[in-house]
């Protein structure tokens, strides 16, 4: 699996683009009541140079050390600094709490997305927001990206079904068509799905 992201992103250009996923994008408002952020799957870097650059706290987490040097080459030239952190995803345990988790387009297998949800809460802070789009079973009659294997796509009920045992409040939960445009990779019409939830503190 690594040596697969490994030569995915060993190319001179960003490829997925430069610019911030836009869910995450809308959502900056929302983000900059964070001082801590971590990005899972952050890949070249894109959303954690963004929310560096607006005087977040920002980690990024990613399976591909070849990506991971990309991103703190981009992040040097921008002047910002982003902790890094070279791991598999189902090794990773968090050695902090943050005030934002975020992911855009991590593929896991089916047996392992319940995982995503359940670590992202667990590196939240009270009240915290884990904010992510990702590809639904739907992606697969598009031709905008993301994996060809249904198994590694993400079924609404099956999130529903997750996070309703999970503490945490439902501020978004849907399914959307949306028109991706980032970098050489994600083009097009794309079948996605976008979640916001918030950690419920212990005591309310």
């Amino acid at each position: 699996m690594q040596a697969f992201w490994n030569e995915k992103f060993q190319t001179k250009n960003f490829i997925y683009g430069e610019a911030p996923n836009n869910f995450i994008k809308d959502n900056t408002e929302l983000l900059l009541t964070a001082k801590k952020v971590l990005c899972l799957a952050e890949g070249e870097g894109r959303n954690a140079i963004y929310l560096a650059d607006k005087g977040l706290e920002v980690e990024a987490l990613d399976i591909s050390d070849v990506a991971l040097q990309k991103l703190r080459r981009r992040a040097k030239e921008r002047y910002v600094f982003i902790k890094t952190r070279h791991t598999l995803f189902e090794y990773w345990e968090p050695e902090q709490l943050y005030d934002a988790v975020i992911c855009t387009y991590l593929h896991l297998p089916k047996q392992n997305q319940k995982m995503l949800f359940k670590k992202a809460l667990e590196a939240l802070n009270p009240n915290g927001y884990f904010i992510a789009e990702l590809f639904s079973e739907s992606q697969i009659h598009f031709s905008s990206g993301g994996p060809k294997n249904s198994a590694l796509l993400y079924d609404l009920n099956d999130i529903l079904d997750i996070v309703k045992l999970l503490p945490c409040k439902i501020h978004k939960l849907a399914q959307e068509v949306v028109v991706l445009n980032e970098g050489d990779k994600h083009v097009g019409r794309a079948s996605v799905i976008r979640i916001i939830l918030q950690k419920i503190a212990q005591d309310a």
